[in-house]
């Protein structure tokens, strides 16, 4: 089936005091983004139209983008300078569906008299390939690289092979999981290495790291009406190498739809490390309201048939049933309505009785 390519969009607005980070929703299915503004491929059909058929696959074909950005500018006794945009795009032809996503947060601060000075650095993007064995079924890969100066990562990469199952599957529900396997290569900032111990000594640990880890997924999207949906999803990983060290990862994304391919968003992101490099904390959180812009080529849902009608010429012709006007009252002591006449033959009338002449009339001679 062909693979129908749609346009990318771009929306940026200032909003205030947070930073952004976009859920990312697998979904195709997943992907996040709010309901979109889908338009009709078709009229809908008349009363004696013939309802269109629809390729039952060709319903799974659908690409999705969606673009998002959030800001804060303060200025005078205080000053800070925060920023993020992030884009989302999926699509899926055939038994194959493709994805990539970027993220990325920025963030100066300083108080009176002191020089700014950087207080957020991350970027993030990734791509990732599913082939659907069946409707609910696929075999992913997914590869990740990631910056982030404050948690002491120059680069970290990851690469994530596995198996995806829908266990929910409606228009506007879906639930699934994923299990797979996840490799990781970090590339450690220098200032990252350097520990102090008590007594005055000074660890460093090495340049680089790899590990290797159990991965589980589970993703749940909702769409409460045509205006406000959730994207959440938990993720959790699990070494090989330490049984004492484990990561969650948490997202979660309410947008409600303002029209137009616009949506406000507001999201909360959670990442616990239990074994963070030295001197970092284990919880990162991230509270967020920004601008999204969303479009999708998914086809409008087409209204039922309509009910079958009892006038049969109402039904071939189209045209609603012409009422029949009521009959018309007759006034008192007329004579009664004539009965309609009917196909069979009337019978003859009986003969007429003998009349009496008028009176002063001699009767007729027979």
């Amino acid at each position: 089936m062909a693979h129908a390519f749609s346009r990318v969009s771009f929306a940026l607005t200032a909003l205030g005091s947070t930073v952004f980070y976009a859920a990312g929703a697998r979904a195709a299915d997943p992907t996040g983004a709010p309901p979109a503004d889908a338009t009709a491929l078709v009229s809908t059909p008349s009363a004696s139209a013939k309802p269109p058929e629809v390729d039952e696959k060709s319903k799974l074909d659908v690409t999705t983008v969606a673009v998002s950005a959030g800001g804060q500018l303060t200025t005078g006794n205080s000053r800070l300078l925060a920023g993020t945009a992030s884009g989302d795009y999926e699509t899926r032809f055939s038994s194959n569906g493709i994805g990539a996503k970027v993220l990325g947060n920025y963030g100066e601060s300083a108080t009176p008299g002191s020089p700014l000075r950087t207080t957020a650095e991350n970027l993030q993007g990734s791509v990732r390939y599913d082939r659907f064995l069946i409707d609910r079924l696929s075999l992913f890969l997914i590869n990740t690289g990631r910056h982030d100066r404050f948690q002491g990562l120059d680069f970290r990469y990851n690469l994530d092979p596995g198996v995806k199952y829908l266990f929910v599957m409606e228009d506007v529900t879906k639930l699934w999981s994923e299990l797979g396997y996840d490799f990781q290569y970090d590339v450690r900032r220098d200032d990252a290495r350097r520990t102090e111990n008590a007594d005055g000594s000074v660890t460093v640990a090495s340049k680089t790291e790899t590990d290797h880890s159990l991965r589980a997924f589970v993703g749940f999207t909702h769409a409460f009406n045509d205006a406000v949906n959730l994207n959440t999803g938990l993720e959790y990983l699990q070494s090989f190498k330490d049984s004492k060290r484990s990561r969650l990862n948490f997202d979660a994304l309410f947008a409600a739809k303002l029209g137009a391919g616009l949506a406000l968003g507001a999201g909360f992101s959670a990442r616990f490390d239990n074994a963070p490099l030295a001197g970092k904390k284990k919880l990162d959180t991230i509270s967020t309201l920004s601008l999204i812009y969303s479009f999708s080529d998914a086809p409008s849902a087409q209204p039922p048939p309509p009910p079958p009608c009892a006038p049969v010429p109402a039904c071939t012709t189209g045209e609603p049933p012409v009422p029949t006007a009521p009959p018309t009252a007759q006034p008192s002591g007329a004579p009664a309505e004539p009965p309609p006449p009917s196909d069979a033959t009337p019978a003859p009338p009986p003969a007429a009785a003998p009349t009496s002449p008028p009176s002063g009339v001699a009767p007729a001679a027979p």
